[in-house]
């Protein structure tokens, strides 16, 4: 495989020329809120960036697994689009710049890769206002052999990178491959920055230089760094010779085994070949997304996931494929693969799991929604109209879980579109119902605190597993609304939200003033605390003395351990294929999401409760200690999913009995814990269940107040608490004795009522006609009175009306004889029920209704006489 060579020379070339070799990060970046997933190669290495952390190595070279939804409307329809992709990477911080980066990427490409230097052009920053032409990256084009008229400056839109509005920024070059004549446009004038296919941009090679400051201004930075990406689908397509990344050994695979299931030829046609790229990509994102530990869902990744998902499944509905087909779709993606990405192997069942229920759940409603779109893009041609309604959108989106792009592609590629106005302004009412009671400023307050964890020039320093409190100083402060404040300490007790454990709560004292620590959240390796002040004012620079609530780190400690005791054993009784899936750790309770195809039988409840309790008795020692990565997994401890994790990790080890990586807090020993109980169990999702659970004082609360609530019952029963069983069960017999003599008696009520009623029937020529109004105390009782009337009159047709609480019951029967004459029950019904105000129907023998309006029952009867009257003597009075 030529991407396999590329992929392994790039790695080896940089290591030899000094750079250390990294592996990829997990797809859900770590500590990093401001992202959902991994966009780009740098992504793992913003703390070295920002300068909140020491980088490992002045040069770091890697090959970055990551996703992208930004142009996902494009995958298919162009050669080169791709929401998952590998980066490859090579990063140097304050060490080579310009000069260095140029000569390296020249090297790479020329030497090792033996590309064309003929065919290689570059760009430059062309200089704005505040920066000048990049003469220096020029200069070193000009050295590394690149002709004049081969180095194009482009303007800031195309080789000026920014880390955002604020922050680290600078030019850029970028590198590209000319394809040659045939694949470009016919211009004279065609070079790299025009929009045809000819010149195809492999590498970008970024130069951090300046920091871009809230009024728009640059400085320079005092260290400068260099950032570089080279895609390696797009590579691998120059390399191959090829003029679309879906040609390459990274695809072919996928579309062969696609086509074969389709019995279509690749190439064909457009449409069908669209459907099989976008099923070539997508299987690789769906792939390395559930590797990763990402779930179908509703919100965040899972909706990022489950949005991939149906777009591939629609575009296997476009090419006939018999379901399920996805599934194995995926696994082909393993073989070609998981070689080099592991995880895949080890994830497999998961993945073709994750990617079959999927499949299931959509292509119900996909045939229904599909026949929704189809008269949806008819009526608006009928009509002349080129939009598609904002409400049918809506509620494809809402209803048969349409993604909106989804809709949109389809719409467009029947030469329509789609209001989206219209759509946007229904999902934002949606929106304001589902968050109405929330607080508005928490996205607010969060947005401070990460924007404090960006700029500030301290870096925390975390003691809180060995210091509950000590003495230190803020280092930095920025007051928010509410008399709440952004803060970070030089050193800290507090334990930021992370892996699934609730942050610390406590107290900041300094000499002017107090405050209480409401939150901690991790950004990149560092934390930025929420606090409220509770008396006087806090400054930045003053010393502080900080205490964590123990009691609250305590209850989380216990749920924290509790809850590694909880995963083994279900592993232990499950099966080593259950996986964690989510979870989390707090004060009051520990959940526990994890992959299972089946809800837990109440003995599996019980026994899993027995293990964990066994191992707390049993007062297992719990230890952390920091090891290799590569150790810590030949010693069998459970990380989570593909998770970031550095050189060296934290193991918490219970006994012999489980090991995992983490960073949580935990007890000491299991003993600590106390005891732990169960009080759910339940399905999230296909495939994923979830344990909630109690420990310590929680635990003997609920204990004490059952025992409480069974003495109180068994007061009530005047008997003990060991024999209430007896005692219910007493009970129960005698309410089904008193229900069944309550049944006979009114049975034997509507058989009276049923022999007296009958007598006021009118005789039709044989057929014998009713309409009144009765009395029952539900509205079921009609069907029983209607039974026993039947059984008295013979041929007949009657209507019962009936007022059940302010609403009106209507029940109508007719005998085969009056249904023969015309007097059809349910013709009967669809008559009266509009006089009371509702509606009704059924079938010719029996119809039920109703209504609002109990004062029009008479006028109601008296029309049913009437109108029962001209059926059954219909002959007569004609």
């Amino acid at each position: 495989m030529k991407s396999y060579r590329i992929r392994s020379s790039f790695r080896d070339f940089f290591v030899e020329n000094g750079h250390q070799d990294r592996p990829s990060s997990s797809l859900v970046p770590a500590d990093d809120p401001s992202v959902l997933l991994t966009t780009a190669g740098m992504q793992q290495f913003k703390p070295f960036f920002l300068g909140i952390q020491e980088p490992p190595h002045p040069r770091l070279t890697t090959c970055q697994k990551c996703f992208r939804t930004t142009d996902i409307d494009l995958v298919g329809k162009t050669a080169r689009h791709l929401t998952f992709f590998e980066m490859l990477g090579n990063f140097s911080f304050g060490d080579y710049f310009k000069e260095g980066a140029i000569d390296l990427a020249w090297r790479f490409s020329t030497g090792v890769l033996e590309m064309d230097p003929a065919r290689i052009w570059v760009s430059i920053f062309a200089g704005d206002e505040q920066v000048e032409t990049d003469d220096e990256a020029r200069k070193a084009w000009l050295e590394a052999g690149i002709p004049a008229e081969r180095i194009v400056p482009l303007p800031a839109s195309e080789n000026f990178w920014s880390a955002g509005p604020t922050g680290p920024c600078g030019p850029c070059t970028e590198l590209y491959y000319d394809l040659g004549e045939e694949a470009g446009c016919g211009r004279p004038d065609c070079r790299p920055g025009c929009d045809c296919d000819r010149y195809v941009e492999y590498w970008n090679l970024v130069f951090m230089q300046f920091n871009r400051d809230e009024a728009g201004q640059l400085t320079p930075l005092p260290q400068r760094n260099v950032d570089t990406g080279m895609g390696l689908e797009r590579i691998t397509a120059v390399m191959e010779g090829k003029l679309s990344v879906f040609e390459t050994d990274l695809f072919q695979p996928l579309i062969e085994y696609t086509c074969d299931a389709a019995g279509v030829r690749y190439g064909a046609d457009a449409g069908s070949d669209r459907a099989v790229r976008v099923l070539a990509d997508h299987s690789r994102a769906i792939a390395f997304l559930v590797s990763a530990g990402v779930f179908p869902g509703n919100e965040g990744c899972g909706y990022v996931l489950r949005r991939v998902m149906r777009r591939a499944i629609q575009a296997a509905s476009v090419l006939d494929l018999e379901t399920p087909f996805l599934a194995g779709l995926c696994s082909q993606v393993v073989e070609l693969l998981g070689d080099v990405y592991p995880e895949l192997v080890e994830h497999r069942s998961l993945v073709e799991e994750m990617a079959s229920q999927e499949e299931q759940r959509f292509g119900v409603t996909l045939q229904q929604g599909n026949a929704i779109l189809e008269q949806a893009v008819a009526t608006a041609k009928e009509s002349g109209s080129r939009l598609i309604e904002g409400e049918v959108v809506f509620r494809l989106h809402d209803t048969y879980g349409f993604p909106f792009d989804l809709t949109r592609e389809i719409a467009q590629e029947a030469g329509l579109d789609v209001d989206q106005e219209e759509f946007d302004r229904l999902m934002e009412e949606q929106r304001q119902r589902a968050r109405a009671s929330a607080r508005a400023a928490d996205a607010g307050e969060k947005e401070a605190l990460i924007e404090l964890g960006r700029h500030a020039k301290v870096k925390t320093d975390f003691v809180g597993y060995e210091k509950h409190e000590l003495h230190t100083s803020i280092g930095d402060l920025r007051e928010l609304d509410g008399g709440r404040l952004a803060l970070k300490l030089r050193e800290s007790p507090f334990y930021a939200e992370s892996g699934g454990q609730v942050s610390d709560t406590g107290w900041i004292h300094t000499e002017d003033g107090k405050a209480d620590v409401v939150g901690v959240i991790a950004l990149d390796g560092d934390q930025v605390i929420l606090a409220e002040l509770e008396e006087g004012r806090l400054e930045a620079g003053a010393p502080a003395k900080v205490m964590i609530n123990r009691v609250r780190r305590h209850a989380i400690a216990c749920n924290h351990t509790a809850t590694h005791l909880l995963h083994n054993a279900l592993r232990w009784l499950l099966g080593e294929q259950v996986r964690q899936a989510g979870s989390y750790v707090g004060p009051d309770k520990l959940r526990f999401d994890f992959t299972h195809g089946s809800a837990l039988s109440e003995e599996e409840l019980i026994r899993i409760e027995d293990i964990v309790n066994r191992k707390i008795i049993e007062n297992h020692q719990v230890k952390a200690f920091t090891t290799s990565r590569d150790y810590a997994r030949d010693m069998g401890a459970i990380a989570l999913f593909d998770e970031k994790y550095g050189d060296f990790v934290r193991v918490i080890e219970v006994g012999d009995f489980s090991r995992e990586l983490c960073g949580g807090t935990h007890v000491t020993r299991t003993a600590q814990i106390g005891v732990f109980k169960i009080i759910s169990e339940s399905s999230v999702g296909a495939n994923l269940r979830r344990i909630e659970a109690i420990t310590s004082k929680a635990a003997i609360d609920q204990l004490r107040e059952r025992d409480r609530l069974l003495e109180a019952l068994a007061q009530d029963l005047r008997t003990e608490p060991a024999k209430l069983p007896e005692a219910v069960a007493a009970l129960r017999q005698e309410l089904e004795q008193l229900q069944e003599a309550e049944e006979q008696r009114k049975r034997e009520r509507l058989a009276g009522a049923g022999r007296e009623l009958a007598a006021s029937a009118e005789d039709c020529d044989g057929v014998k006609a009713l309409a009144l109004a009765v009395e029952v105390s539900e509205p079921d009782e009609l069907l029983e009175l209607a039974d026993r009337l039947r059984e008295e009159m013979g041929p007949s047709a009657l209507l019962l009306a009936a007022d059940t609480g302010g609403k009106v019951a209507l029940l109508a029967t007719a005998t085969d004889e009056a249904v023969e004459r015309g007097a059809r029950a349910g013709d009967l019904i669809r008559e009266v029920a509009p006089l009371v105000g509702g509606k009704g129907g059924g079938r010719p023998t029996m119809a039920r209704g109703g209504g609002p309006d109990p004062s029009a029952i008479p006028t109601a009867i008296d029309h049913a006489r009437t109108w029962l009257q001209e059926k059954l003597y219909g002959d007569v009075l004609s």
